[in-house]
């Protein structure tokens, strides 16, 4: 059998990628080697001309055969980082988009004394363990409608060493109490929008966390329609949004009496946030 240095490796899995018109094909070969090899992307090349054991030759190859099938890069290290943490993620969790961490960063900065946080449609527990990371003082409760992600969500929460009440619940089913602050990144994906996503989405990550009925606007209807039964008297509601609907949740937040309507735009200038209050 041939004994592979990582510089051959290297190459052979790019020239693979690159095949299979992966985006970033030499970008995520390293990935790969430096997570089965335990280096840094630098030491890579600082040890290039070392052999590759057989064990971690076969894992590589491994994973860069399901990445050359469009699987995404962090389902197959199986973890992502995201607000300057780290959490564990697989196919019953969405991955976390950087765009979102300006919705993080948005609640941090506004809210530095609320008391009492819910997350509504956690997933991995992305978003409200950076919060909770961030906000030392508050108390947090976060739901979702899959046990599979619930379990994810409460191992990053060791993880990374926050504490956290999770609960199952389709929205407020099992919710009790009153909160300073509602945060939302819910599924917002049309049937009509949902084909013409990439392949990675649309055969690898968790439909159930993406598709909604009403032409996107269906959870962020049940959750505006309740909402006010579980803020407290200044309570606030963040979503992160799709980037075509922030009209249309506007117009559903003023028939169900909110007053205080914020739309933020992200570094692409699209609709990407709103902070809703009564």
């Amino acid at each position: 059998m041939k004994i592979w240095k990582i510089s051959e490796i290297i190459n052979w899995a790019a020239n693979l990628l690159t095949s299979k018109d992966i985006e970033n094909p030499k970008l995520d070969s390293e990935y790969i080697i430096s997570h089965v090899l335990g280096m840094s992307r630098l030491e890579l090349y600082l040890h290039q001309e070392d052999k590759v054991a057989e064990n971690d030759l076969s894992l590589i190859q491994s994973m860069i055969s399901r990445r050359g099938k469009n699987e995404p890069l962090q389902y197959i290290l199986g973890e992502t980082d995201f607000y300057g943490l780290t959490f564990k993620v697989n196919e019953h969790v969405l991955i976390p988009r950087p765009e979102t961490e300006l919705l993080v960063e948005k609640i941090i900065k506004e809210n530095p004394t609320a008391e009492e946080i819910l997350e509504i449609g956690t997933g991995s527990g992305a978003i409200v363990i950076a919060l909770a990371a961030n906000i030392k003082n508050a108390k947090f409760m976060a739901v979702d409608i899959s046990n599979e992600a619930l379990q994810i969500a409460r191992e990053n929460a060791v993880k990374n060493m926050v504490n956290i009440n999770f609960c199952f619940s389709d929205v407020f089913e099992n919710v009790t109490g009153k909160y300073d602050l509602i945060v939302s990144n819910p599924p917002y994906i049309s049937g009509n929008e949902y084909q013409y996503l990439s392949r990675e989405i649309r055969e690898y990550e968790p439909s159930i966390a993406l598709l909604a009925n009403d032409n996107g606007l269906a959870f962020y209807k049940k959750i505006l329609h309740f909402a006010k039964d579980y803020l407290t008297e200044k309570g606030k509601i963040y979503f992160e949004i799709g980037h075509s609907l922030s009209e249309s949740i506007k117009k559903v937040a003023e028939e169900n009496g909110f007053r205080y309507i914020e739309t933020v735009k992200d570094l692409n200038s699209y609709d990407r946030m709103m902070v809703i209050e009564v």
